[in-house]
């Protein structure tokens, strides 16, 4: 039988031939043949038509070299060589760091989660949202990559394989990733059972690498034991927190709470010198009572009566600071580490965790100090850098745990403690500052994307595709900070709805509010009793129509600004978020209404400049009638709606009105609540991750007093 070295010398022999062969076609010539492989390591050259290059490459478990020539025609007769910089350099590079390099860049995703992963709360760019996106896919993947390439890496002739084997528990420890994002979206909540069974069979597979990679003559082996518990953990906890998101696990039970005597009595405890910590006590008992990200989750309002649960003699501000707490312990619970981190079973795991992965730093530290001679430095520094990159990571997040909500949370119970009494009261007045959501609405005003909508570069292609229209609504939105004022006009009606429903399901759009001004006859009614999605075009086009006319008038109120405000975020929820209005036609209705207000604009004898412009159209000229627009086709969802008349007349009908502002605000506000209520519980555990919205908030207010147990009989 031959040899290892004899096949390769064989196989080697061929390749020269057909190289040859493959010159002698290229340069036409044959002058003085083709050289030899060398035999000696050194490079050989070919005569003034050719050249050969030799250069070692290592194969691994044959412990030889073997050498590959490369022939090259020079057209000039020159003789040329190439460096160790060129193409076998790149390749003998990338076969030497391919497996350090995926993990470098996997550390360095890690990172990147780690710092910016909880902070999509309360940023709304596109952005920050594709950067977790991509970097919670591919930190996974990667480090699923190297445990692949660290299983079929022959161990026999690896030189400090041990060294290679501790990847395998630092990358379990990666794919459990950070505290701050276990899982991106809600449906990798419901992919619970499934990564436990992951979790099982990477395991099985590390304990394989490690049990390959063990080497019994090294003290660097015994480091597999502190890295594979902390990368269990890790993982554990992952898969922890995604089991537990939708079980219902997480926080106390309403049996809890009927048998919680001392949660009033700690309401009263609490000192007045550390504000905003009754706050954050109240929202995290509302938010366990109702469990709001449970959709099945039977909670009935009756624990709305009880003092210490009720929210209705606080202000317009706390009761939203109620919300944005109530609405981040929501957020955690879905995409966090949080509610097992904070229990007692998870502050022992993240002690183990760290101290294995400090352990394992030390004895690498003490065993490289006596074995230096042995080890490349390659293999130290990288070793180095990983594990306290690790360790790292690991004490930032540790170093964190105390400033978040949950910990203030626990500090609560044991406030008759000296030291604890002075944690809450450092740490109370600053919890009103932190970031829960962007506190930011988004604005989309019908007629300003109309006069100002624009044809898009290369149009032609992307209106082939479909995005045409949707990258120009998205140019044309914009944001604006939610004003005190609009948050206590927002309590105040939503004050009059609960009034009005009894803690029924919202059914209503507008009719209560109508009712209430005396306005729901055939004036008004009409107008809200259209579908949804048109009836939000019509008040959208109206408002607009009597805001800036009263602006031309020289009237301003805070009223005024609010109900534009208003008027405007729903239009941006019905043109940028119709899946959260439950309709079906929303984008079929946009694109008429936009096609109809066009055609008007674009048939003025006059160019139209500004949205004053073309209100003054809408109050003071005669509509041109359907037969004259422009006649295109029509769907059944439009075919019998004229949304220009439509908008005319109810601009006309609320001028005529002195309180026209107080009917405005009031009919958007209730159907604002309308939509929150409607809304599927997914869609708004989908806002969070983006920033929040004010269509949560009210749909959480509005949850907390809704009989679920209701039924129309």
């Amino acid at each position: 039988m031959r040899t290892i070295q004899e096949v390769h010398t064989c196989t080697l022999n061929k390749m020269n031939q057909q190289l040859a062969i493959l010159v002698q076609r290229c340069c036409g010539s044959n002058q003085g043949g083709l050289p030899q492989p060398p035999t000696n390591g050194e490079s050989r050259y070919a005569n003034s038509s050719t050249l050969a290059l030799s250069r070692p490459v290592s194969v691994a478990g044959a412990g030889t070299k073997l050498y590959i020539q490369s022939f090259y025609y020079l057209s000039k007769g020159e003789i040329m060589t190439l460096g160790e910089d060129d193409l076998f350099s790149w390749l003998d590079l990338w076969g030497d760091w391919n497996i350090e390099a995926l993990v470098l860049v996997s550390l360095a995703l890690q990172i990147f989660l780690t710092l910016f992963g909880s902070r999509r709360k309360y940023i709304t760019g596109f952005w920050i949202r594709f950067t977790l996106w991509s970097s919670y896919l591919m930190s996974n993947i990667i480090a699923k990559v190297v445990i692949g390439k660290l299983t079929g890496l022959d161990t026999k002739y690896l030189p400090h394989r041990e060294l290679k084997g501790l990847l395998a528990p630092l990358l379990f420890v990666q794919i459990g990733n950070p505290d701050s994002i276990t899982a991106y979206s809600i449906e990798d909540n419901r992919l619970g059972l499934r990564q436990l069974l992951s979790l099982l069979f990477q395991v099985g597979v590390v304990i394989w690498i490690l049990f390959r990679y063990w080497n019994s003559s090294s003290h660097f082996s015994f480091l597999f034991v502190p890295m594979f518990v902390a990368g269990v953990i890790k993982y554990g906890e992952a898969v922890w927190a995604l089991r537990t998101a939708l079980t219902g696990e997480s926080g106390i039970t309403i049996s809890e709470i009927d048998q919680e005597e001392n949660v009033p009595a700690l309401f009263r405890q609490l000192p007045e010198s550390v504000p905003g910590v009754e706050l954050i006590l109240k929202a995290y008992y509302r938010f366990s009572c109702l469990k709001p990200h449970l959709e099945n989750w039977l909670y009935k309002p009756l624990y709305e009566s009880l003092q210490w649960m009720s929210i209705d003699a606080y202000s317009a501000e706390d009761i939203f600071r109620i919300t944005d707490s109530e609405l981040g312990f929501m957020y955690d619970v879905l995409y966090t580490k949080a509610p097992i981190i904070y229990t007692w079973q998870g502050c022992i795991l993240r002690i183990i965790s760290f101290l294995s992965l400090v352990s394992a730093l030390c004895v690498f530290a003490i065993f490289s100090n006596t074995a230096s001679d042995k080890i490349s430095r390659k293999d130290l520094v990288f070793t180095y850098l990983v594990l306290i990159g690790a360790i790292i990571l690991e004490l930032y997040q540790i170093i964190l745990l105390p400033f978040t909500e949950w910990a203030i949370l626990k500090m609560t119970r044991y406030h008759n403690m000296p030291m604890v009494m002075k944690c809450l009261r450092a740490l109370g007045p600053k919890s009103s500052k932190w970031k829960r959501w962007s506190n930011s609405m988004g604005q989309f005003n019908l007629l300003s994307f109309c006069l100002h909508d624009k044809q898009l570069k290369y149009s032609r292609i992307i209106k082939f595709r479909g995005i045409d229209m949707e990258l120009r609504k998205t140019w044309n939105r914009t944001r604006v900070e939610i004003p005190k004022k609009l948050k206590e006009l927002i309590v105040h009606e939503m004050k009059e709805v609960d009034s009005a429903r009894n803690s029924k399901p919202i059914t209503h759009r507008g009719q209560w509010a109508l009712e209430r001004y005396g306005c729901l006859n055939n004036e008004f009614k009409w107008s809200v009793k259209r579908d949804f999605d048109k009836s939000i075009i019509i008040w959208h086009i109206a408002t607009s129509i009597c805001y800036h006319l009263d602006v031309q008038y020289g009237i301003a109120n805070s009223q005024i600004e609010m109900g534009q405000l208003l008027s405007n975020y729903m239009m941006y929820v019905l043109a940028m978020r119709p899946h959260m209005f439950c309709t079906t036609t929303a984008n079929i209705i946009f694109q008429h209404t936009y096609t109809k207000l066009m055609i008007l604009l674009r048939t003025r004898p006059s160019l139209v400049k500004d949205e004053g412009e073309a209100c003054r159209i809408f109050r003071m000229e005669e509509l041109p009638k359907e037969s004259d627009l422009d006649k295109r086709k029509e769907t059944m969802v439009t075919s019998d709606w004229h949304v220009l008349k439509d908008s005319q007349r109810l601009a006309l009908s609320l001028m005529n009105r002195e309180n026209k502002w107080n009917i405005i605000c009031s009919v958007w506000v209730e159907m604002l609540c309308y939509a929150a209520s409607n809304c599927p519980v997914d869609y708004h555990a989908e806002q969070l991750r983006r920033g929040g919205g004010l269509i949560t908030h009210v749909w959480l207010l509005l949850a907390h007093k809704t009989d679920k147990f209701y039924t129309s009989d």
